[in-house]
């Protein structure tokens, strides 16, 4: 766009970067477009990794074996979208910063 009308100087506007609708995506469509990238499991992690869970309760949530979404969990970690922390016998996940950009770059 170009403003040329007095008072004001001639002006040259470009839109804003990466501002589309496609920022005002819904949960579904989300999961959808991890599900893609990640897989549906790896992709329901992620997304639900938001707080602190232990193995068991990502298992319980995504309606896994406990060793199936330790295996997830692995992958995910191991690419920097999760982090692990052992809290006395239990081990707790979260989601990165890094995990957090994907998430959000879908969003």
């Amino acid at each position: 766009m170009v403003l040329t009308e007095p008072p004001a100087q001639p002006t040259l506007f470009y839109p804003a970067r990466g501002v589309t609708a496609g920022w005002a995506r819904d949960t579904a469509d989300i999961a959808d477009a991890l599900g893609a990238l990640l897989g549906p499991a790896r992709a329901g992690i992620l997304l639900r990794a938001g707080t602190a869970r232990t193995t068991s309760q990502v298992a319980r949530d995504a309606g896994l074996a406990v060793s199936t979404a330790s295996h997830h969990l692995a992958v995910l970690r191991g690419a920097g979208l999760v982090a692990s922390e052992r809290a006395g016998t239990r081990m707790l996940h979260l989601r990165t910063p890094l995990g957090e950009a994907v998430v959000g770059a879908v969003l």
